[in-house]
């Protein structure tokens, strides 16, 4: 069987990115920034730092670690019939998340997200068929702050029945948000991981205290870790790509280490959140040359050590669903894609992950479908040489008539759904953002996400409200 696929590193370009690795973790260490993480590593046998809360790391500890990391995830959906095996061979999709926005895909504006938006995309992603799990967008700017992430939940487990993705900042957090998720779908998630999670480190070399705290409270639940590393080169990682990759993957393997102590063989799989900054005005760049030569560095390294892999992709700079949203999403997605990764940001942002877009989703959803015929598996043989059929159409006959091409027309051709072909007066004069944005509307009208159970959808209630009492 044939796969079309990528590679960046020569075998020992990846072991210099190893040495150099595990230099920066035993002669700098990492920060982490909370005691109950030191205690941990201090009981490993870690040389660790109390009064500085920092910790050095070897090779010793860290292949141990790396040794029960599960090399597939499930990502359970609140309906069983969408779950997800991550690092089975299928590159699964996920939504883009953490946007504070929205862009009027006709008018060309933008404004804050509200609950209503993050209600719409969460349903529209249910609808879509290529996305495969939720990351929830945009933030609700009509939500108060100390309720915010509770209602985020309850609004996506409301809204689609697909995997949820998210970000849990603070340990006070994680029993509330839990509880909204085990009750939506029936079962604890050390049995169905409904919820999965985000940690992000701070660059260079730190582990930000609350959301550690809160990690270590979610491995012990079952909740799936991806741990998101995000130097951006030339600010909180060096200039050099490679420079920022090493800075990414010391920071990862300090966060494999302490969820592995802390739980071993609990679910954790390596982001790839790194970037470049913009070095006129600092800004975050989330898509181009270097995003994809990133993801490569990383994913590559990543299977070096065993890790099922999330790179980012399809993420634009852009303003606008245009030319340059399509070009920087669909460049870094493939590299990403045909560089091995298991998982893929793939849908819906702009503007360096600020905006989400309902266009967007839309096309984003085609390009994804793209992106898994270029991945797919084809046999190299008889069955698809079709030598039959040249030799006897011969020269200058034609392929209409035979048997094979009614048998292949429709497995060997992908089909878009939005992207256009057919005649240039079926679509002449008529923007393509503009039409992915009215089928947006045109799902959001006809699709129906089963609701939850009116005891569950009360309980959600009362876990909201007995958290506003509280604070």
């Amino acid at each position: 069987m044939a796969k079309a696929h990528i590679t960046y590193l020569s075998e020992a370009e990846k072991e210099f990115v190893h040495a150099k690795t595990l230099e920066v973790l035993e002669r700098v260490g990492v920060a982490y920034n909370t005691p109950k993480a030191i205690d941990l590593l201090a009981a490993a046998g870690v040389r660790v730092d109390r009064e500085a809360l920092t910790a050095r790391l070897t090779w010793d500890v860290i292949e141990a670690a790396l040794r029960t990391v599960p090399p597939t995830v499930l990502l359970a959906g609140r309906d069983p019939s969408r779950d997800c095996l991550l690092g089975d061979g299928r590159l699964i999709a996920t939504s883009d998340g953490m946007t504070g926005g929205m862009v009027d895909d006709v008018g060309g504006g933008r404004r804050d997200g509200t609950v209503a938006d993050l209600a719409d995309v969460s349903r529209l992603c249910d609808a879509l068929d290529e996305i495969d799990v939720l990351w929830p967008s945009p933030n609700p700017g009509d939500v108060p702050a100390d309720v915010l992430p509770l209602v985020m939940q309850a609004t996506v487990v409301r809204n689609s029945t697909k995997h949820v993705q998210d970000e849990v900042r603070t340990p006070e957090m994680v029993e509330p948000i839990l509880e909204i998720y085990e009750a939506a779908c029936g079962a604890p998630l050390t049995e169905r991981p409904y919820f999965s999670v985000t940690n992000c480190t701070i660059a260079p070399l730190q582990h930000d205290r609350e959301m550690t705290e809160a990690g270590l409270k979610l491995v012990d639940r079952g909740v799936p870790i991806f741990v998101l590393p995000m130097p951006q080169a030339g600010t909180t990682g060096p200039m050099t790509l490679l420079g920022t990759c090493i800075l990414n993957m010391a920071e990862l393997l300090s966060a494999i280490v302490l969820f592995q102590l802390a739980r071993p063989g609990c679910a954790l799989i390596s982001g790839v959140g790194s970037a470049v900054a913009d070095m006129r005005t600092g800004g975050y760049i989330s898509a181009g040359p270097e995003i994809g030569l990133i993801n490569l560095i990383c994913l590559e390294m990543s299977r070096f050590y065993r890790l099922p892999t999330q790179a980012t992709g399809m993420s634009a700079d852009a303003k606008a669903v245009d030319f340059q949203a399509g070009s920087e999403g669909g460049m870094t997605a493939l590299t990403a894609a045909l560089g091995g990764a298991d998982s893929l940001i793939c849908a819906g942002g702009l503007d360096g992950v600020q905006l989400s877009s309902l266009a967007k989703y839309v096309l984003d959803d085609d390009q994804i479908g793209a992106l898994r015929r270029y991945l797919r598996e084809d046999p190299i043989d008889e069955t698809t040489a079709l030598m039959d059929d040249i030799l006897e159409v011969g020269i200058g006959g034609h392929f209409l008539g035979r048997r094979s091409t009614r048998r292949f027309a429709r497995s060997e051709v992908w089909r878009p759904r939005v992207f256009r072909r057919g005649a240039f007066e079926e679509s002449a004069g008529k923007p393509l953002a503009h039409e992915a944005a009215a089928r947006a509307r045109e799902i959001l009208a006809r699709h129906e996400v089963p609701p939850l159970p009116d005891d569950v959808d009360r309980h959600i209630d009362e876990v909201i409200a007995r958290w506003r009492v509280t604070t």
